[in-house]
């Protein structure tokens, strides 16, 4: 599960899952730059992992401002001599119920959430096709497969990245470019603490009876990063299931 050596750019790689797979896939050799849109939180994120002896550095970006993301994507590039592996976790998750929501609600999840991955992936793609390799992992959500109540305008987003997946590793594919989805669950962030209430009483929920930590999800990532996820593109990996939404 190689990465040494690569230059990974890490979305949302502050906190939760992107920070945990920053950490872990540094300590794997890989040089890693944690983008955040608390700019503050990123820098702590890329000094942390360089007290740890890895390679990191931080900076602030906000993917759901397109010409934002293409200035970070070209000065990155030009700093590291390319880009490797995309790991794209930035994302909201208010909860709001349909009813209740109003214009600038749905425009701003779909801003953040479905832009921002428009944007990261297509400035990405356009540094990885002339060097015809590249790894892209976009984090999902069953929400996006079986829907949510309070939630709608994020299950929507989300099931646009699940179609956007599959589109560009068919589109990508033959500049030796892999693109898969990951699905982690009901992962114990600070996101999703945030976003649903009565945390504990929720975890019955799972199969296993517990939520998985980001650290569990960081494996998945540096599998599918690495030299073992070579061959594998167009997937929309779930690490388990749930007994209710």
């Amino acid at each position: 599960m190689s990465v040494k050596d690569k230059v990974v750019l890490v979305t949302g790689g502050a906190s939760g899952i992107g920070y945990a797979s920053s950490r872990l896939l540094a300590a794997h050799g890989a040089t890693v730059v944690v983008a955040d849109r608390d700019g503050e939180k990123g820098e702590q994120a890329a000094e942390s992992i360089r007290k740890d002896g890895g390679q990191a550095r931080a900076i602030g970006l906000d993917v759901g401002r397109s010409p934002e993301v293409r200035a970070a994507v070209e000065e990155i590039s030009a700093k590291h001599g390319g880009i490797d592996v995309l790991l794209h976790c930035a994302g909201v998750c208010p909860r709001k119920p349909f009813l209740e929501m109003t214009d600038e609600d749905w425009r701003d999840i779909m801003r953040i959430n479905l832009d921002g991955t428009f944007y990261i992936t297509q400035a990405v793609a356009r540094v990885m096709v002339p060097r015809k390799s590249g790894t892209m992992i976009l984090v999902t959500s069953d929400r996006g497969l079986y829907g949510s109540v309070d939630y709608s305008h994020y299950a929507a987003t989300k099931g646009g990245m699940i179609a956007l997946t599959k589109s560009l590793a068919m589109i990508l594919g033959a500049h030796g470019i892999t693109v898969n989805g990951l699905n982690p669950g009901m992962t114990d962030t600070p996101l999703a603490r945030a976003a649903i209430p009565k945390w504990e009483e929720k975890q019955a929920l799972d199969v296993l009876g517990t939520y998985s930590k980001p650290e569990e999800i960081a494996e998945i990532v540096l599998f599918i990063a690495g030299s073992a996820g070579r061959f594998m593109t167009g997937q929309i990996v779930a690490n388990r299931m749930r007994l209710g939404m």
